[in-house]
């Protein structure tokens, strides 16, 4: 048969293609799957759309996943947009719209969910597009990533979108060698606008980082006549401080917005790794700047005012709105992970359109929305990871930097790092290059979902040969004795539980294999009628009692009597599985009654008042319920699952509630 002639994509949508793009497109009508991995701001985007579009002209099914939901919200309104609403589809676990449409837009731990399943959509299905791919090194949500990859069926091709990773090949390779089949490398490495990375201190200003040195030294070291700079006696690597030495740096964050200002380097990302800090910051410079003429404060009006009336809310209906709208007013923008979802969706509204000039926002902006800027900057090189205080991984510093520089708009991306000279003698600066990108490792990990999946088709036997296949094995072969010791573990917990008997999954097993969250847990309960007995309310506070992933910040509540048994059936599982109660689930009453006051009509200002938590993660901890409540009417009967409905529809509604 003649093999189908393809030709060369010179130009797409207007654009003319780059080389790697040109390839990429090459690579996809020729049915080959592949990876590509490019910096940020560089056009791996069109590569995915190209993707979509062709696969609609030949009639061919997609599905596309990205790491985090608002990337998954974002891209199904993209989607709709330019190939129509018909067309595309969106799943979230809290959230289906068109679920058999021809492109499907995911969360990767829903994919993996359809994999395990053995949804039949996975039948039709001809491409898998992974945004983000590098999340396989995502230390919570890297081992999703790569069970996907590794349950992917050998019809299905896959386009993995990438930032720069150093051992691209390397997973190319592995996936060659589980699927047996050819997987295409594509690495670009040019960014589309070079970054010029400078670091700022209110007594040099802005100065590359081999100036850095000499600059400390010249302000704490000038008072000494034994050091004669303009001389030439010393060189940057001759400098060093004294220990007596002290220096009291009194930069601030201020002085940064100034120089930002008087340079012409608006519009910024300040990227700030605390939410508190964010919220000051942008309340400061919005008390004391204002970048927007009559014309831009109207444009702002219409946005904000377009997007409430879409979303169907009122300004009552949002706590602190005429704070936002002020800031807002004044070209100043705040966007974290504590916010309401409208709330960033006007931010990045009135970014998009030029009417934010500085945008206060943490890390999470960096992967959830793709809005390059002309400058970027950073109050800290420093994060806190939940253990410690330390610097940026070059992963992590090039995430967020990369969104410096607007194609076809700016000769360069600015990146701006305040330092603390107080700070800097201690504690070194890192160097930061592309070229050092920290590698991709296996983050593979089990849970007693994926057991009781892959027990049935593989046999406690066959579960070596499965994890012999792992990115974990692939990387360290001795590993695979460490998954099989770790997978005898838990099968005994499923034995002493009563999951797995006899070489096969009980009943009570079947309900786990549907279930992904606690799945232990609400599989008991489910087995036992206990859910069964409980009303709506009640089973929109039990979902809630367990989806709280926030710190220990909600105030101590005893819980009532049926909730008090559903710890009872926690503690008795714990007891006779011999493993602590948190590994079988954690239930906190006080967020089982923050939600059931929310669905017994309380307005979100009201609840919240006294209350140590931030309007977005209430939000966050309503739509998890909601997903648990979705995973329960996998799995209940007729009566239960129209308990489950009445419950959702009390939690999904004014600010919750996901619309489009």
């Amino acid at each position: 048969m003649a093999r189908r002639r393809i030709k060369l994509h010179y130009d797409y949508r207007g654009l003319v293609l780059d080389d790697f793009q040109q390839e990429a497109f090459w690579n996809i009508e020729n049915g080959t799957s592949l990876l590509v991995s490019a910096p940020t701001g560089t056009g791996k985007t069109l590569i995915a759309d190209f993707l979509i579009d062709n696969s609609l002209k030949n009639k061919q099914r997609v599905i596309y996943t990205a790491p985090i939901k608002a990337l998954v919200n974002q891209k199904y309104q993209d989607f709709s947009r330019q190939f129509g609403r018909n067309n595309i589809g969106i799943a979230t676990g809290d959230l289906t719209i068109g679920p058999d449409a021809p492109v499907l837009i995911v969360t990767t731990e829903v994919f993996r969910n359809m994999l395990l399943r053995s949804d039949p959509r996975i039948d039709a299905l001809q491409w898998v597009i992974f945004d983000e791919i590098h999340y396989l090194d995502h230390l919570q949500r890297g081992a999703v990533w790569e069970q996907s990859i590794l349950l992917k069926p050998p019809h299905v091709r896959l386009l993995g979108l990438s930032a720069t990773v150093p051992n691209i090949a390397s997973i190319a390779q592995w996936i060659e060698e589980i699927h047996n089949e050819p997987v295409a490398v594509i690495v670009h490495t040019e960014r589309a606008v070079p970054l010029r990375h400078l670091y700022f201190n209110q007594a040099c200003e802005a100065i590359p980082q081999d100036k850095i040195m000499q600059s400390l030294a010249e302000v704490t070291l000038g008072q000494y006549d034994a050091y004669d700079f303009k001389g030439g006696s010393l060189t940057t690597k001759d400098i060093q401080l004294p220990r007596q030495v002290k220096y009291e740096d009194t930069t601030r964050f201020m002085d940064l917005v100034f120089y930002l200002g008087r340079h012409r380097l608006f519009p910024a990302l300040f990227f700030s790794f605390s939410r508190k800090g964010c919220e000051y910051k942008a309340k400061q410079v919005a008390n004391r700047r204002d970048y927007l003429n009559a014309q831009g404060k109207r444009g702002v009006h219409l946005i904000a005012d377009k997007r409430l009336r879409r979303l169907g809310l009122k300004k009552e209906d949002i706590p602190h709105y005429d704070r936002f709208l002020h800031q807002w007013l004044r070209g100043v923008g705040v966007h974290h992970a504590g916010l309401l979802p409208v709330i960033k969706q006007i931010a990045e509204d009135l970014l998009a359109d030029g009417l934010i000039r500085i945008l206060f926002t943490t890390e999470t902006f960096a992967v959830g929305v793709n809005m390059p800027v002309r400058t970027v900057c950073f109050d800290s090189l420093k994060k806190y990871d939940g253990e410690r205080f330390r610097h940026l991984t070059q992963q992590e510093y090039f995430q967020m930097a990369g969104r410096a520089g607007r194609r076809g708009m700016d000769r360069q991306g600015t990146v701006l790092s305040l330092v603390d000279f107080g700070e800097l003698a201690k504690d070194p600066l890192p160097e930061w290059k592309e070229e050092s990108l920290e590698p991709i490792t296996s983050r593979f990990t089990l849970t007693y979902s994926l057991l009781l999946n892959l027990l049935p088709q593989h046999g406690k036997d066959g579960l070596n040969k499965l994890f012999s296949k792992t990115l974990s094995a692939y990387q360290a072969p001795d590993q695979v004795g460490e998954l099989a010791q770790m997978a005898e573990e838990s099968i005994k917990v499923l034995e002493r539980l009563g999951f797995w008997e006899n070489s096969a999954v009980t009943e009570k097993g079947l309900i786990g294999q549907n279930i992904y969250v606690h799945e232990l847990l609400l599989a008991e309960a489910l087995s036992t009628g206990y859910i069964q007995k409980l009303n709506p309310t009640q089973l929109a506070g039990l979902a809630a009692s367990i989806s709280w992933e926030g710190s220990d910040t909600l105030p101590p509540y005893p819980g009532e009597p049926w909730l008090t048994e559903f710890m009872t059936i926690r503690d008795q599982m714990a007891n006779r599985a011999g493993l602590p109660r948190k590994e079988i689930g954690v239930i906190l009453p006080a967020a089982a009654e923050i939600v059931m006051e929310w669905t017994q009509g309380v307005k979100i200002q009201e609840l919240l008042k006294d209350l140590p938590l931030d309007p977005g993660d209430f939000v966050q901890l309503c739509r998890r319920s909601v997903d648990i409540l979705r995973q329960l009417q996998s799995v209940g009967d007729q009566d239960l699952n129209q308990k489950l409905e009445e419950a959702i529809s009390t939690i999904d509604r004014g600010v919750v509630q996901t619309r489009f």
